[in-house]
């Protein structure tokens, strides 16, 4: 008896010694928060419709939605708890596939095959990819020109329209090339009081093919008067940050890799999204009604969408805004020396 005692025991101790190693290996990769989240509500093996997990988002939505209800209780499939009555996610109705949509702010999309001459161009690639072929007529605002110290500088955006002859009034399309940089120029033009703005989807490089001319004409600009009319609402700085957080119908959504989320991130109630989610390839948009059920299981359109994750952010916002939610930007990494940033790597 003792005898057999002991070995149970040892091979308790020798299991034991080789999940830390795994652990460490784990903790040293920077996957144990991961691993952590992966696992969430899975211990008895039965779904947890409280334990996102992270890592397959989607899939864990998608099978929220058919065991879960509105309250987060597990479902039988009759859509009933055991000796209760409930209804599920959905209502308890049987999906319907959703007909071909639009997007909901389909002003903001402009393809390559649209015809673009009643409005104001602006090409925010670097001054030699512009020199190199453009859009005809398109005016250069190298997206770097309105950045101080790699954040957004207003003041230096305001000088830059000026120069190249914008105005309050005109209705100005952008576009650039694969980065997406054109996202984060859409974002700034938004804040600075700008009503009528699109973005040509996926840029320059398709343009010829659709019928869009290209060429390397530069035409001498009037400068204008332009006066920018700030929308404090669409960036969320540091001074704000505290009151942004108290608000209840406040939804924060980290626009960076998961594995950059899985190690440090603002506040436990943010949620990750990819934006790539979202995109083909050069950044065309994906259609309607895919993105409306990536985003219809995660968010609320009633709430405020605060996005953070620069770069990545910017191509976050102008698909929430193509898609009728009400987003805003929190610029840069400031966010991780303050007091909401939550580190899961010591």
């Amino acid at each position: 008896m003792a005898f057999g005692a002991s070995r149970f025991i040892k091979d308790i101790l020798k299991r034991s010694k080789a999940l830390c190693i795994v652990v460490l290996v784990l903790a040293v990769l920077g996957l144990f928060p991961m691993m952590l989240l992966s696992l969430a509500g899975t211990e008895t093996g039965e779904f947890c419709c409280t334990c996102p997990d992270y890592e397959n988002f989607d899939a864990w939505l998608a099978k929220k939605a058919q065991l879960c209800d509105n309250a987060g209780n597990l479902v039988g499939q009759s859509g009933n708890h055991i000796g209760q009555n409930s209804k599920p996610a959905d209502g308890g109705n049987t999906a319907v596939a959703m007909k071909d949509m639009s997007y909901p702010n389909s002003q903001l999309i402009t393809s390559a095959s649209s015809k673009v001459d009643s409005q104001v161009i602006i090409d925010v690639r670097a001054p030699e990819e512009y020199a190199s072929g453009h859009l005809c007529g398109a005016r250069n605002i190298y997206w770097k020109e309105t950045q101080s110290k790699e954040r957004f500088d207003p003041i230096l955006t305001e000088s830059a329209l000026r120069k190249r002859g914008i105005n309050n009034s005109d209705a100005v399309l952008i576009y650039g090339g694969a980065d997406d940089r054109a996202s984060y120029v859409f974002w700034a033009l938004s804040y600075l009081g700008f009503k009528n703005l699109s973005k040509l989807d996926g840029g320059i490089d398709d343009a010829p093919q659709e019928g869009l001319i290209v060429g390397n004409s530069i035409s001498p600009i009037n400068e204008s008067n332009y006066t920018a009319h700030i929308v404090p609402s669409l960036l969320v700085n540091e001074s704000q940050m505290g009151k942004w957080l108290e608000r209840s119908d406040v939804q924060i959504l980290d626009a960076r890799e998961f594995s950059e989320y899985g190690r440090a991130r603002l506040t436990n109630a943010s949620l990750p999204l990819d934006p790539s989610k979202l995109y083909l390839e050069d950044f065309k948009m994906k259609d309607a009604k895919t993105i409306d059920e990536i985003l219809s299981r995660r968010l609320d359109k009633s709430k405020i969408q605060i996005v953070y994750g620069t770069p990545q952010a910017y191509s976050l916002f102008y698909a929430l805004k193509l898609m009728g939610y009400n987003a805003t930007i929190l610029e840069g990494s400031w966010w991780k020396e303050t007091e909401w940033a939550v580190n899961l790597i010591g």
